[in-house]
Parts: C-alpha cells; structure tokens; sequence
C-alpha cells in the first residue's frame, strides 16, 4: 500500500480502547463464563489465560472446549457473546476516565492523530470526546481475531487505513500480547494492563502506564522523537 508524503510526516498514536481504556477483559470473561456455562463448559480467569490467551477467539474455545471433552456451536456462541460484549462496551463509555479524555487532548494539540480502534458503536465512541476535529481524532471499528488483543496486523492496519505508517505511530495497548503486536509492526509501545492481563510479558514497550494523563502526551512526543 503507497504512503503519501504527508502520511510518512504525521505522526499518530493508535489506542487499544476496548483493553487499555476500558475494562474489556473483564467483560469478555464475565460474558464467556455465562454463556459457557450453559454448554457445561466451565471458565475461569486461570482457564482463560491458559486455553485462550494469545489465540484467536474460534481457536481458544475449541482449545476450551476440547480438554473438557465438549462440543459446542463455535460461531453461534462467538457472535452472542460479542454482541453481549459490544452493549456492555457502550454501557462503560460514561465511565471512560477524565485522565484519558486529557490525554487525548494533549495529543491533538501537539498535532497528533489519533485512531480510537473499538468494538462499541463508533458515534457513542466518538460523543466521549465532544469538539474534536474527525480527521485527527478517528473512531475504527475492527473487529480483530484475536480474543482480547490485537496481533501485529492489526495495529498495521489500524495505522494504514488512517494515512498514518506505523513506524511513525505509538500504540496504547491493554496486554502483553497486544505489545508483543505493536512492537512486531515497528510501532512505539505503551501498555495499561488489566488484572486479567498483568501476568502476561510486556517486555519492550516504552511506558507502563498507571493512570491516563494529560503529561502522558510528552511520553509519545519523547518515544517518537518529535
């Protein structure tokens, strides 16, 4: 895919919403037990991180499902949990920290873009940041594969559907997995994780974030040598 010449110049942050802003780990846990546990398939954070982690979501059941010796409708409970999940996402946007919402402003007044990639409905997405410009501040409705992070295609396409190149680009993920991802790309990295998520490797990214802030903006200026 050709990069224009103001593309190589923009420099941009890609944000993994639904795991570093919003407690979408646990959601999908909590969705997955219930809805498993109409199946006789039993799930727990342990069993999560074992049969599931690090795999795509259709892989990760199968794996589930088959050390226990169970048989299931893979797709058909895929897409009930995910619609589930999207509705619960959207449910959480009233609680999006006022930490993020600053940071996100501090990168658009440094002239960053930034790609707010999300299951949730993009418009009530988009409504927890009233008066941005919609050419730096882009909503992306992806709906990756893998089950709760975002492999390194992901954040490549994240950053070239947006006229963005990804070595100019710092991702905000939620899991080591999605570090992994983002640092695979060539992208700087910044990791909030989840209880969900803190026992995975997040080795190589340049910030371990506590809290959002509008001061984190100096953290991307720094990373990509603004």
């Amino acid at each position: 895919m050709s990069i224009s010449s103001a593309a190589q110049l923009q420099r941009g942050v890609i944000v993994e919403f639904d795991f570093a802003v919003l407690p979408g780990h646990a959601f999908l846990l909590d969705i997955c037990r219930t809805r498993l546990a109409k199946e006789g398939v039993r799930l727990d954070a342990t069993l999560m991180a074992r049969s599931m982690g690090g795999k795509s979501f259709s892989s990760g059941l199968n794996a589930l499902c088959n050390k226990q010796q169970k048989t299931i409708d893979v797709p058909a409970v895929i897409a009930e949990c995910y619609e589930q999940y999207a509705e619960a996402l959207k449910g959480a946007l009233p609680k999006v920290p006022a930490g993020f919402v600053d940071f996100v402003k501090a990168l658009l007044g440094k002239g960053m873009k930034v790609v707010i990639v999300s299951r949730a409905d993009s418009e009530a997405v988009r409504a927890v940041f009233p008066g941005a410009q919609p050419e730096k501040l882009i909503v992306m409705h992806d709906a990756s594969n893998g089950f709760g992070f975002c492999s390194w295609d992901g954040w490549r396409r994240g950053a070239r559907k947006n006229d963005l190149h990804e070595r100019l680009c710092v991702a905000v993920a939620g899991s080591g997995y999605s570090v992994k991802g983002a640092l695979t790309s060539g992208m700087g990295v910044m990791v909030k994780v989840s209880p969900q998520t803190e026992y995975q490797d997040v080795s190589g990214c340049d910030v371990h974030i506590s809290d959002f802030s509008a001061g984190l903006a100096d953290e991307v200026v720094r990373i990509l040598r603004v």
